[in-house]
């Protein structure tokens, strides 16, 4: 969960958040070979339909140990249905629907509460055992054995499939294909699962690819994973939020272009209701237009992308910082200011630099500004 950041450009408080007493089927992953376990892909796109992007209400009950941010505790919604009654519990909703299973512990377990030493959590378990029996009732979900709950089998590109071949179909149809975004690598290079269920990609429904978005470079994010770890480009980190809070598990259509040189990735533009996100990276100074995948867009798409980079030139949108060391002109010894950093625009084509009143015929948007984050040395 996402909180509110103190300030715009500032990163937004985020807590790892784990319903308490329920349990869901695991969804397909490496460690079991891609394959869901039965229920668990619906379950996962219920709470995503209904939680996704929508303002919530929580109660933290207890904290792990060892867990880091991760809490445990209550989750309440606004009812969709009917806006005027109770907010649904989350928790107690999603076993209901037999999309979750409680976990009920018996008198005196260690770590747990007994009877009657919390009234908030006895109630909380009686609604689960009330959801369950109803659930069990109805065969609703997991419960049901008619059909079975779904069960997918997950593929993902390069190992199952040729990304190729999913590009070639979608060139050939002239038809924009529906998918997740799963995963934000960085502001311009995403994770997608393909959701589609049109006849047209019925074969390559349930497949995971990485996407390259059309047009646009975005600063790389930090790998601590990697061996050595890859250090993250300036900005980098700002441009991967700004995506994440806009387009994170949210559905969208892709037009696919085309594929890299390796053929693993494919290059593809991001259709969304309220804009081009490529638009907005470029006019907030987050990216600068990559020439090679602009190439295979449309050629009227592209005044757009134009717009948004000058724009962003002109608002002197800084996403590159260099640091130097100065040497003062009015000392004898040349001692060195300490910590001055300069600050330059990506987009700045010369190499004039301004510091204090030592002002260059270059044009304002233009100009760099040494910031002193220290003492100088006079």
């Amino acid at each position: 969960m996402l909180g509110r950041a103190a300030r715009p450009d500032a990163p937004a408080p985020e807590v790892l958040f784990t319903l308490e007493r329920v349990s869901a089927p695991r969804v397909a992953s490496k460690g079991n070979n891609n394959v869901d376990e039965p229920g668990a892909f619906p379950s996962r796109e219920w709470l995503r339909q209904l939680l996704v992007g929508k303002t919530v209400k929580f109660h933290t009950r207890k904290q792990g140990a060892t867990a880091g941010d991760r809490v445990y505790g209550f989750l309440f919604v606004p009812n969709p249905n009917d806006s005027n009654a109770p907010a649904w519990n989350v928790a107690v909703e999603s076993v209901r629907r037999g999309l979750s299973t409680p976990k009920l512990y018996g008198e005196g377990k260690e770590g747990e509460t007994t009877e009657g030493d919390d009234p908030e959590g006895d109630e909380y378990v009686r609604q689960l055992e009330l959801a369950y029996n109803s659930a069990k009732n109805e065969s609703a979900g997991i419960h049901s054995a008619n059909p079975p709950p779904l069960v997918r089998h997950v593929k993902n590109a390069v190992d199952d499939f040729l990304p190729t071949d999913l590009v070639h179909l979608a060139l050939a149809k002239k038809q924009k294909i529906q998918v997740v975004l799963e995963y934000i690598f960085d502001g311009s290079r995403y994770r997608c699962h393909v959701k589609d269920d049109s006849p047209v990609f019925a074969a390559f429904q349930y497949c995971n690819f990485t996407l390259i978005l059309a047009g646009v470079t975005c600063p790389r994010v930090a790998n601590p994973r990697t061996d050595p770890p890859t250090p993250g480009e300036p900005f980098g980190q700002e441009a991967r939020s700004f995506v994440e809070q806009r387009l994170l598990q949210r559905e969208v259509y892709l037009t696919l272009h085309g594929t890299d040189k390796s053929c693993s990735c494919i290059v593809g533009t991001v259709h969304h209701p309220k804009g081009s996100i490529a638009v907005e990276l470029l006019k907030r100074g987050y990216g600068k237009i990559m020439d090679w995948t602009a190439r295979m867009m449309d050629a009227l798409d592209l005044p757009a992308l134009r717009v948004a980079e000058n724009s962003a030139k002109v608002r002197t949108n800084i996403i590159l910082t260099r640091t130097f060391t100065l040497i003062s002109f009015f000392d004898p010894h040349y001692l060195p200011f300490t910590n001055y950093q300069l600050s330059r625009s990506l987009f700045t084509e010369d190499q004039h630099w301004s510091m204090g009143n030592l002002q260059t015929p270059s044009a304002i948007h233009r100009s760099v500004a040494a910031r002193p984050s220290g003492r100088s040395a006079y």
